[in-house]
């Protein structure tokens, strides 16, 4: 049945949308997935707050173009759907990869992330990536790293002048008790 180009100016409004909401997306053709099947992957897709999306590959192609990432024409070859990843990349990359591994008919074909494309091979390398979270947190540690290092250096000759005048002190001081007990014998 035909689609009206109303509804496809709608559909393409969506995935355009989607598109520039989302962090990355992996595309999958899903032929012989039976239905409980998709919604088995999209009910665990949801929990990780990304969404998988059957698409018409002709608009997907122009929603793509529009967004600036233009993609080769073998990844929109057959029944493609997207893997949109709203937050965690890496968790999203690792759900769908998992769920095509126990499934021989669903083949993950590739990915976009930012204008790159990345090739089917690529995905799982970045699906080991830890979340952005732990990176952040990486990034915070090495930046911060030097200047606890440099806060030390610079406090340490202070500790060494304490250190002397205590010694001094301490030797002052045994030296008046030594000179108190000759005195007193």
């Amino acid at each position: 049945m035909a689609i009206s180009k109303e509804r496809k100016q709608e559909l393409v409004a969506q995935y355009v949308e989607m598109l520039q909401q989302a962090h990355g997306v992996v595309i999958a053709e899903y032929r012989g997935l039976k239905m409980g099947q998709l919604n088995d992957l999209r009910a665990r897709l949801r929990e990780i707050d990304s969404q998988f999306t059957v698409t018409k590959n002709t608009l997907l192609k122009i929603a793509l173009d529009e967004v600036g990432m233009g993609v080769p024409a073998d990844l929109l070859k057959g029944p493609v759907a997207l893997a949109v990843a709203h937050s965690d990349l890496p968790k999203t990359i690792q759900a769908v990869l998992e769920y095509a591994g126990s499934n021989e008919v669903m083949v993950v074909k590739g990915g976009i992330i930012g204008q790159s494309i990345v090739q089917a091979g690529q995905l799982d390398a970045i699906s080991k990536l830890p979340s952005l979270d732990v990176l952040r947190g990486q990034l915070v540690g090495t930046i911060a790293m030097p200047l606890t290092q440099l806060a030390g250096l610079l406090t340490e000759p202070g500790r060494q002048v304490v250190a002397v005048i205590q010694a001094a002190t301490d030797g002052l001081v045994n030296v008046l008790a030594a000179y108190t007990q000759k005195e007193a014998a």
